[in-house]
């Protein structure tokens, strides 16, 4: 629904089954045996639940070029058919299948789907339409959005009205100095002036813009939980080197756990930007603008040489069966033949502007991602490497056991010969000391001194080959 009062858009080309066609159907099941008649109950109660999930609607938050906001509930039929996505682009969108998809970017024939981290988004050629709206995260992406959308309307119109050059953002400077053999923009950050760049890329399409801000969104979450994680981790890992005990290594096990998972985020969209600056086909086919107005000219270039237009000839999407209020314009989309004939146009992608221009949006970004995801494979190998310090000092203290175990068990064998005597003297056999009546105390000096010795050379030995085969 519209905040300003405005009614709902109404759902149009959706099939719902009439009265007569279920009357029909209750009636026939009353002809048919039961499992028959169980089996079109099952087919028309699933159809049903069909076309109510067809019907459901979600919030949508809609933002246009001029930072202007309008709140929709559209059905998932009434978006695919607006702006030409599938339904499993919506499933892509939808905030509680969060964990089952990983970030993407997909670019369809008049929109790009964005799931990245919390921006879950439709963008087309003038206006972004935003789901999710009940995370946080969302809510600070929408305001800087809407910030940076009127900064640049403002701009533009202070530029159109007054004398003065209009001052653009640094990676557009570097573009036009990339397209035009310069030396790009220049490095204190604040940008140049509009009239130094070619007139082709003066400013980004919405699309585009839409796409940075939301890229530079992430980018800066992405970093930020990033140096939170290394923030938490160096003293967790400094006071489990400096002791070792259950507290410490658990502390480390989650702060690991988080880093696993942040990881494997950050390495999702390391790995979609690295796709599309690997494929030129596929950065062309974000610049929706630039597709557009090809397909404009190619018409416009049939319109005026007088021919008939082919049936493969790529239309414009100006349709004018538009569905007022929502942005979404029923367009014409181009066949499969002219969608061939237009990729194969376009052999080498290399030196073309539109190119440059996405190619040049998504690289600093990449740059970005992978400083972070250096950060966390650093942080990484610190933790790895306190886990084989931790393992060396595990090992030491093992070997400081086994060494005493050693010593006692060496001692306890030499012991074990006074005891062996001991025990000797003990039996009931007839020895010496014993025809003699009463053995005199120097026997038992004789045998205690002498036993004692022995024990004391065994054990003495024992210690002497553990020194020489250096096991202690």
């Amino acid at each position: 629904m519209e905040n300003g009062g405005k009614d709902s858009p109404q759902l149009t080309h959706v099939n719902v089954m009439p009265a007569s066609e279920a009357l029909q159907t209750e009636k026939m099941a009353h002809f048919l045996p039961d499992s028959a008649a169980a089996a079109a109950a099952a087919v028309g109660a699933a159809k049903a639940k069909s076309q109510v999930k067809l019907l459901q609607t979600r919030k949508w938050l809609a933002i246009n070029a001029k930072g202007e906001v309008r709140h929709l509930e559209l059905a998932k039929l009434r978006v695919t058919a607006g702006l030409g996505v599938q339904l499993r682009d919506l499933r892509l969108l939808d905030p509680q299948l969060a964990t089952s998809y990983p970030s993407a970017i997909l670019a369809r024939e008049r929109a790009i789907v964005v799931n990245l981290e919390f921006i879950k988004c439709i963008i087309a050629m003038d206006n972004i339409y935003i789901t999710n709206l009940d995370d946080q995260n969302t809510q600070a992406f929408v305001e800087e959005l809407q910030r940076r959308l009127r900064a640049a309307a403002a701009a533009t119109a202070a530029a159109a009205n007054g004398p003065g050059g209009l001052f653009v953002s640094q990676s557009v400077a570097n573009l036009a100095g990339a397209v035009a053999g310069g030396g790009g923009g220049g490095s204190d950050g604040e940008g140049v002036p509009l009239n130094s760049i070619s007139a082709a890329h003066e400013e980004l399409p919405f699309e585009l813009r839409t796409l940075e801000i939301g890229l530079d969104t992430v980018s800066q979450y992405l970093e930020r939980l990033t140096g939170d994680l290394e923030a938490a981790a160096h003293p967790a890992l400094d006071a489990l080197t400096g002791k070792i005990n259950t507290s410490n290594l658990e502390r480390v096990r989650r702060i690991k756990n988080r880093m696993v998972r942040l990881t494997t985020r950050v390495e999702t969209l390391r790995e979609v930007l690295e796709k599309f600056l690997d494929d030129d086909s596929d950065m062309k086919d974000l610049n929706l603008t630039a597709k557009e107005e090809e397909r404009l000219e190619l018409f416009n270039r049939h319109v005026r040489s007088g021919a008939a237009t082919p049936f493969d000839a790529p239309l414009p999407f100006t349709g004018a069966s538009g569905v007022e209020g929502t942005g979404m314009e029923a367009m014409t989309p181009m066949t499969p033949k002219s969608a061939s004939s237009a990729s194969s146009d376009s052999t080498d992608l290399e030196d073309d502007p539109d190119v440059a221009v996405v190619e040049m949006l998504m690289e600093p970004y990449f740059m970005q991602i992978d400083n972070t995801y250096n950060k966390l494979q650093t942080l990484c190998e610190y933790i790895d490497d306190t886990e084989d310090y931790i393992n060396i000092e595990l090992d030491s203290h093992r070997n400081s056991l086994i060494r005493l175990d050693l010593v006692l068990t060496s001692f306890s064998a030499s012991v074990a010969l006074v005891t062996a005597i001991t025990s000797l003297f003990a039996m009931n056999l007839m020895l010496r000391p014993d025809r003699e009546g009463q053995a005199p105390y120097s026997w038992f000096l004789a045998i205690s001194i002498s036993t004692g010795i022995g024990a004391i050379c065994i054990f003495a030995s024992v210690m002497a080959y553990c020194r020489w085969k250096r096991l202690i």
